[in-house]
This record gives C-alpha cells, structure tokens and sequence, in this order.
C-alpha cells in the first residue's frame, strides 16, 4: 500500500510535464566585453565606425582606440599626429577608402591608413567661433561636415578645397561635450546619407533633409503631419529598407518609409526611445534604463533590465552583431548566433538561471531526442527553450541529487535518486513515452551511493554503487551484487566491444572485465596499472583506447600498451579528465578543470577551448557528459551546459589576415612611406640589428580566438606562438638575411594559414664585405708591387751611390795620390837628382842631408800607402779594425816617448763604421794629432776616446802639455784634420789650455 501511495504522487509529478510552457527568447547569443584589460583607454566612448579594412573604431574622451579583433591600439602618442596636437575625443567619422576623417573641437583629423599618422584641417576657419567639424559621411570625393550650428561644409579630398554649402535649419547644439548635454543627446541622432542621396538631419523638433543634386532642403515630418509637440530623441536609418526609425521623448516610434512618404507608428512598451539602431532582423531600443530587442515586427520582445542601465552608442556591425558602450566598463558585443560552444550561460528564464546557479551534473537524451538535465529540465537546444520534467522536481532534486539513464535497447528512462537525508533512496522507470512504468526502493546505507548504470542488449542492466557492482532482479524487485568484481569505490561502468566493461574505481585501478553469461563476469586483467583511470572511450576503427585519467589523456593500443600520453607537456589545458568522448569526425573531446579540450587522434594535434570559445566556466562536472543520437556532444560543468555539434569550423565573414602594426629599429620607429605593413623586405646596417616586430591578427570575429604564429624560415623549421601583446624581438642578430613569415594557426587542424613574409637583411660590418676584402687584397697586392718597386728602386739607388762613392772615393784616392804621394814622389825625384849632383860636385854634407830628406819622404809615403791601403780592406780581419789601427798607429809615434797612452774605443765601433773613407780619416785625424804631440806638446799623457752616443761617434784626443797658441800655428795639420773632419759631415772642436783637446763629433748617418 505504500509503495502504490508513492507510484502515485510520481504519476501525478510526471503528469504536471504537459502543462509546462516553453519561454521565448534570443537564443543562444553570447556577449562579450573589451575592457581596459583588453587595452581599451577608457570604460567609455560615445562614437564607434566599422571601417572597410576590417577595424572598429572607438572615440573615448582621452584617445581614439581601433580594434582588431584581438587585440587594441591606442593613439595617444605625438609621433602618431604630424603637426598638430593629438587627438582626445573624438566626434563622428567618414571614410573615403585612403583615410578616415574623424570629427573634433579642434577641426577635421585625417587618418593616413598607409603612414599610421594624422594631419589636422582647419573646415570653419574665420567662419565660426568655434572650430568644430563632425563628418557625416563621403559622397562625390567629398567628405560632408556640420559644426554645432549645422553649417553644411565639404571638404574635397583630391584639391583640398573647403566649400560652405548650406545652413541646416535645426536648432543648433548648445555643445557637444559629453558632459554638457542636457538629456536629449546629439550622437543618438546624428545626420546620414540615405538612399536617394540626401542628407537626413533630425534635431529635438525638426526633421530636416538636403539633397546633394538639387541642393533643396526639405522637412519631410511637416508634410507626413507629425505633431508639433514630438520631440524626437534618437534616430537611425535602415538603408536596405530605406526606412527612417524616429525614437521620441514620450510617443514611441515614427517610421518614415519609401523616401519619407509613408509613416507607421509604433507604440512598444517604452514611450521614450533613448536610442534605437536597427537591421535586417532586429530592432534594438534603449528606455527606462533597459534594452530592449524586437523583431522587425516589434514582436518577440526580449527585455534586459539589469546590466544594461548606461548603454549608449547602439550599432549593428556588418555581420549582425550589437555594439554598445556600456559607460564605464567597456564596449559591449551581443552576438545572436551564440558562442562557437554553445552554452547556457545567455539564457534568461529561471529554469537557465538555475542551470547557472546549480550547475549541471547529469545529461540524457530521451526518447524523442531532447535532453534531460540534471533529471530536471528538459531542454530543446535548436530553439533553445526549456521546460519542467515535473512541477516540483527542482526541489526533489535539490534533495535527492537523482542521475538519469536511458535503456537504448528498450528507451525506458531510468531515474535513481540518492537521498541525501533517509535510509531508503529510489529508482522510478518510465517507458518510451515517459509514462510512469514502476517505482523501487533501495537501501543506501548498505549499498552505498549510486554512480552510474549501463545496458546491454541480452543482459540486466549494470549499477556501480560505493559498496560494489550490483544487476536488478526484477523478479525479487531488489538489487543483488556482482560477486566476481569485488571492490568498494566503483565510480564509472564504460562499455567496451566483445562483451567487455572497464570498472574504473577511486583510489583503485580500472579493471577489465567480459561478461560471460546472463549477470556473469569476469576479471580479465587491470588497465593502466597505478594510474586513477576514470573513463575509457574505444576508437573500434583504429583499434586504440583512449583513457581519461587524473594525469591527462592516456592513448593505448589493443592491447591496452601505453602509446602516448597527453598531458600539459604536450599542450593539454587541463589534466584531470571529467569526461572523454569520440565524435563522428575523428576528435576525441575531454572536459577539465581548464575548459575543454579535443585530440585529433590521426595528426595528435591538441586544441583547447576557454571562455572565449564560449565554455560555460572553467571547471566542468564528472560524468556530465553524452555524445547524442545525431553527433552533438554534452558536457555538464559548474555553472551550465556547453554543447556543439562537430566537426567545429570558424567560418569568419572577415577575411583574417595579419598586419604588420609597428616596426621598431634599434628602439626606434620604422618609418615607411609605403607603410610598415606593405614591407616584404628591410634592410638594414650591421648596427642596425635590433629589431622588433608587432604583428597583429586583425579579425573582428574570430580574432581573439586566433593564434599568430611565427618562424624564421631559413633557420627554424617549426613555428611558434607569438603572444597577441609581446612583438616578435630579435635582438643582436648576426649580418646576414632573415626569411621571417608570419602565420595564422588553425585552432581545428594545427595546420597554418594566411602567411605574411618579411626578409630583414642585416649589412655586414664593412670589414666583412667582399668588396672590402678585394680593396684590401688590391691594396696588399699594389702596396707589395710597390713595395718590390721601392726596393728595386732603392737597391738601384744604393748601387748607384756606392758606385758614386766608389768613384768619389776613387777620385779622392786618386786626387790623395796625386797630391799627396804624386808631390812627393817628385820630391824624391827632385833630391835623387840634387844629391846626385851634390855628389857629383863632392859636398857630402849636403848630398847626406838630401839622402836623409829622400828616407824620410820615402817612409812618410810608404806609411800614407799603407794607410789608404789598409782603409780599402773590408773588416773580416780582426787585425785590420779600425780599433786595432790606432793602438797600432799610437804605438809607433809614441812608443819611443816618454808619454804614456790610454786608448778607449767601444767595441760596437768596429762593426758600424765601416766606410774606408771615414776609417781612413779618423785613422789621419789620429796620425797628425799624434805626431804634434810627439814633436810639440812636452806632455807626459795623452787619452785617445772612441765612443757611440745617440746621434753621433764622438773621436777625442787631449794631452797634458804645454799648450799652444792657436794664432801661432803655422803647418797645415790642423788645417788638414778640420779638412778631414768636414768630408765627413762632422764639427771639429780644439782647445789648447794647460794641454790639448781635440774633440771630433761624426754622424751616425751620413748621405
């Protein structure tokens, strides 16, 4: 009787699923803000522009910002503004495809996308008291401008001419600083081009158009018969619609259709329209401090009142997503296609938020393909809306902590619940159509707590408890163990071919088991020995295991050997596996605590996914997890459900591509007049070798979610991962050429596209360059043939001057001889003669002192032979030095005298003198000195000094005798020693006081 009582409070409970409603909504849309962490300059900005080249731009009040994709720059820097002052807030922007024009207090700024600089021009001029100049668009190579006092102007872009074309007849703006705009805010509804070449300017109670053709300016509210009393607040222009959407202060919206002849008005649940911006499917409002989203219909609302208090700026980008400055934080993006994992992070309705809230831990898909979560909620992910499985489930489920399975073989739905605060815990069983089919109690406290269950075509169906394995016995209706496995802490059943399970267990290796008969198994072995293995996943295909564990990823071969492991070595995100599945396209996916995670099992090309990619949070659930019957994969975390159908595919509207931001030199600013991002090659001076190079992924889809990769192509032959906010540095790079390409990694396949080269060529240092070598090699081989050539000369010339010498020497011998032995060997024949007459005549007396005459020329011209004889001979002797000679030379005069003699000569002067002619005169110079002393002097010492000094061979001779009067001299020896000393190039000095000194300073070298 109490068990019937509790089937049917169940049968009641399950009955309640019919009478639950399905809740509109968005859909799985994402949202995604970029802060100042992503490099935004300020939480605030007023104007935004999608450019044609791929960029959004964001005017904050200290800078202007652009926006990749990934990543954001902020010009805030004077080498980006040529001769003007940087640009802080900006108003307004036009584009012409070369430049950007953005409007300012200060006049027009142009952006030159190719030099990265801006240039200021002056549109008003004397014109206005205020330099203000807002663009609103390009037309006919014009840019159009207005100014707080809507003075049309043009400012042409070819000739640079600036034209006044009209004043618009709108009540002119009290300011346009952000802060000095009382309610009723311009930029929500600046002027526009429409479709008929108008420009449409809507102020707070005119609606006025100027056509650019006629130039006739119209009021197209007056003649639709709009009240006087609208004020309009805001207003955007659908051009493919050609309608004019007019958001009020208090009436709603006017739309103003087929050139401003129809009108429709539409009163939704705001009256004031802060701010409206539209597309082709959604109508967006901003009132009462919420957003709202519409269908072009204005049905479907979809209303936001918390988190969206302070959004201005409302723009649909080209592929249909919003953006909007929430003021403050950032600049927000609204995708309405979801995330690329999808989640239930964006729903709005309760049921989602508990998702959120609780978290999910459990996921079936039943009979007819939707999916149960947590027991719970049922949940239809193509139109994203959930239901109750019964009206007081949530609570039941807070206390019993149920999982849910489906019986594929017979579709039964099988609930077990847990309780948390009884002895007995239950299993309810729905057939196929989820009509209540039996109900049974277990006791947990004997059994332990339930973790999972299995089916299998011909077999019961398996239940892992703490306490053990255990098959239901329908028969008794209780439980019964599973003997042939014991082991408490079983924790996961995985169903494996022929008849086999894997068992995995806390603390406790995973066991492979096959079954043998009906509720008959048996222990094959272990798998991964003293590894925590909590599931296994076969690839039947490729014959391989994959086992997720508490150490990353284990790949094994049929026969469960370790091939490979996948873990943080290798690039896996997160190591200790909460769920693995193997899709349909050959990726194996596992669940972490650092997201998800997906292993090609052909190439082993790991990708990781995190919130970018769209996961629900960081942590996921254990054994919250299902691949479903049509691919799409399950995976249960802390705080909702992601789920994706593969393969995955970032099929981008934008083509991505990468640009070279910034190029720096030796820390300095490249500077390009094609503009850095044109450059294929860069050459640079050998002390020009610090380079570094800011490449960026510009995507304004996927960007973020890209990676930039990069290699040197003649050294490295595998790329790496360039960090979206660190630029590639090369730092002191060695002369030579650098073949750097730049690529976009494919987050699926691991496979790189989009490759952006650059060749940087580092000069070698001018020593190092062959032609400095063959200046070199020329200079060495010209400086030795002139070398040879100087030599050769030389020796010429040196042969030439000894044979010079050798005739000067030869006429000075020959003119000695003429003189000196010539005069006396007539002498001698002039005594022979006189003697012989003496003779003849008997005077014995004089013809004796004649023949005494003769003997003593005769001696003196044998001693003068013998001395120009002895000057002639070269060195070799040591007999014949020049030492040797004068020690002879003062023993014969002085020998026989009473003198005594000191002779001092270096020994080094007998190697280095050695013309005969300098021998033969100081040999001479020593002779007469010598012999005046003998006849004269009356001295008792003479000193006889031969030394070397620096520069010259210094010769002295003194005695101690009695001196002479140099006046008084009469014979010609002195005269013939300064003679002698003069062919020699040196000074003759003689002092003759209390004895004689005679000093002689020769040179070293002489010409």
């Amino acid at each position: 009787m109490k068990l019937l009582l509790k089937l049917c409070t169940i049968l009641a409970l399950f009955s309640s699923v019919k009478l639950s409603s399905q809740h509109q909504n968005l859909g799985n849309y994402s949202v995604k803000t970029i802060t100042q962490d992503d490099g935004l300059s300020q939480g605030s900005n007023y104007f935004s522009f999608e450019d044609s080249r791929g960029f959004i731009w964001l005017t904050c009040n200290d800078a202007l910002n652009r926006y990749d994709g990934s990543s954001v720059k902020v010009y805030n820097l004077n080498y980006f503004f040529k001769n003007c002052p940087a640009l802080q807030q900006g108003y307004g922007f036009a584009e012409d495809g070369n430049f950007l024009y953005i409007g300012s207090t200060r006049g027009l700024y142009i952006y030159d996308y190719q030099l990265d600089e801006f240039t200021l021009v002056d549109i008003y001029g004397q014109s206005s008291r205020r330099k203000t100049a807002i663009p609103i668009g390009f037309s006919d190579g014009k840019v159009w401008i207005f100014n707080e006092m809507y003075q049309l102007a043009s400012f042409d872009v070819r000739t640079k001419q600036i034209r006044q074309e009209a004043i618009i007849p709108v009540e002119p703006l009290k300011s346009v600083h952000i802060y000095d705009i009382d309610r009723n805010v311009f930029y929500f509804r600046l002027p526009f081009f429409d479709r008929h070449r108008n420009i449409c300017f809507t102020g707070i109670k005119e609606l006025v158009t100027y056509n650019l053709d006629s130039k006739k300016i119209v009021f197209p509210a007056r003649e639709l018969g709009i009240e006087s009393s609208v004020a309009f607040q805001s207003a955007t222009y659908d051009k493919e619609n050609d309608a004019l959407y007019l958001g009020t202060v208090d009436h709603g919206i006017f739309i103003l259709k087929n050139n401003y002849r129809g009108l429709d008005r539409k009163q939704p649940s705001i009256k004031r329209i802060v701010t409206i911006a539209v597309n082709k499917n959604k109508i967006v409002l901003m009132g009462n401090n919420s957003l709202f989203i519409y269908d072009k219909q204005f049905n479907n609302e979809n209303v936001f009142p918390k988190g969206f208090e302070r959004i201005y700026n409302l723009k649909f980008d080209k592929i249909g997503r919003l953006w909007f400055c929430d003021d403050g934080q950032g600049e927000v993006i609204m995708d309405f296609r979801g995330a690329m994992l999808k989640n239930t992070l964006a729903g709005k309705d309760p049921l989602l938020q508990y998702f959120m809230e609780r978290g999910v831990s459990d996921i079936v898909e039943l009979p007819d393909h939707m999916i149960l979560v947590n027991s719970v909620v049922i949940f239809n992910p193509k139109t994203f809306s959930t239901q109750k499985f019964a009206s007081d489930r949530i609570s039941y489920y807070f206390n019993s902590r149920s999982k849910s399975y489906v019986n594929p073989y017979t579709l039964e739905l099988w609930m077990v619940e847990n309780n948390q605060s009884g002895d007995q815990s239950k299993i309810i069983i729905f057939n196929k159509d989820l009509k209540l089919k039996a109900g049974y109690d277990f006791d947990n406290k004997i059994m332990g707590k339930h973790q999972s269950m299995v089916s299998f075509p011909d077999s019961t169906s398996l239940f892992s408890f703490s306490t053990g394995l255990y098959f239901f016995n329908k028969t008794k209706d209780q439980f019964e163990k599973i003997k042939s496995i014991p082991g408490q802490n079983s924790f996961y059943i995985n169903v494996l071919s022929n008849k086999r399970i894997a068992i995995s267990f806390l603390n406790r290796d995973m066991i492979l088991a096959k079954i043998e008969g009906k509720n008959q198994y048996k222990i094959i072995g272990k798998i991964l020995p003293n590894v925590q293995c909590f599931y296994i996943q076969e690839d039947i295909k490729n014959k391989q295991f994959w086992v997720g564990t508490n150490q990353g990823v284990h790949l094994l071969d049929e026969n469960f050997k370790t091939l490979k492991i996948f873990d943080s070595n290798n690039h896996l995100a997160g190591t200790y596996i909460y769920g693995l599945l193997l899709d349909d396209f050959g990726k194996l996916w596992c669940s972490h605590q650092r997201g998800l995670s997906s292993i090609d099992t052909k190439t082993h090309v790991i990708a990781n996914y995190d919130q970018e990619d769209g996961i629900q949070y960081w942590d996921f659930n254990n054994r919250a997890f299902l691949k479903a019957s049509d691919g799409t994969l399950y995976f249960g975390g802390v705080k909702g459900l992601n789920y994706f159908k593969p393969p995955l595919k970032l099929n981008s509207f934008y083509h991505p591509e990468i640009y070279f931001d910034e190029i720096l030199v030796n820390n300095d600013r490249y500077i390009s007049k094609e503009g850095v991002n044109t450059l294929k090659e860069l050459h640079l001076r050998y002390n020009e070798n610090n380079i570094s190079i800011k490449a960026l992924i510009k995507d304004l889809e996927y960007g973020s979610q890209r990676k930039v990769m990069y290699r040197i192509k003649n050294i490295d032959k595998v790329w790496k991962n360039l960090s979206k906010k660190v630029p590639l540095n090369l730092n002191s790079l060695a002369p030579g050429k650098y073949e750097i390409e730049f690529g976009i990694a494919d987050q699926f396949t691991g496979s790189i596209f989009y490759k952006k080269p650059i060749t940087i060529t580092v000069a070698k240092v001018f020593y190092q360059t062959f032609l400095f070598w063959v200046i070199i090699g020329g200079l060495i081989f010209g400086g030795l043939i002139m070398a040879v050539s100087r030599w050769k000369f030389i020796r010429q010339q040196n042969e030439f001057k000894e044979k010079m010498a050798l005739e000067t020497q030869r006429n000075k011998i020959t003119a000695d001889l003429h003189d000196d032995i010539g005069s006396t060997l007539s002498s001698l024949q002039i005594n022979s003669v006189v003697a012989g007459e003496l003779i003849d005549k008997q005077k014995i007396e004089d013809a004796q002192k004649v023949l005494r005459n003769i003997e003593n020329q005769s001696r003196k011209l044998s001693e003068n032979m013998s001395d120009i004889v002895w000057s002639l001979k070269p060195n070799n002797d040591a007999l014949m030095t020049l030492s040797t000679r004068i020690r002879n030379i003062a023993s014969e005069i002085l020998g026989s005298t009473d003198i005594d003699y000191k002779i001092n000569i270096d020994e080094i002067i007998d190697d280095e003198i050695m013309d005969f002619s300098v021998k033969k005169n100081i040999i001479l110079i020593v002779k007469e000195a010598l012999n005046n002393i003998a006849k004269y002097s009356k001295a008792d010492e003479v000193f006889i000094n031969l030394k070397k000094e620096d520069c010259n061979y210094t010769m002295e001779i003194k005695d101690n005798g009695v001196g002479f009067n140099p006046i008084d001299i009469k014979g010609n020896g002195i005269g013939n020693m300064k003679k002698r000393t003069l062919e020699m190039g040196g000074t003759f000095e003689l002092e003759s006081h209390k004895g004689t000194r005679i000093k002689i300073l020769i040179p070293k070298f002489r010409d």
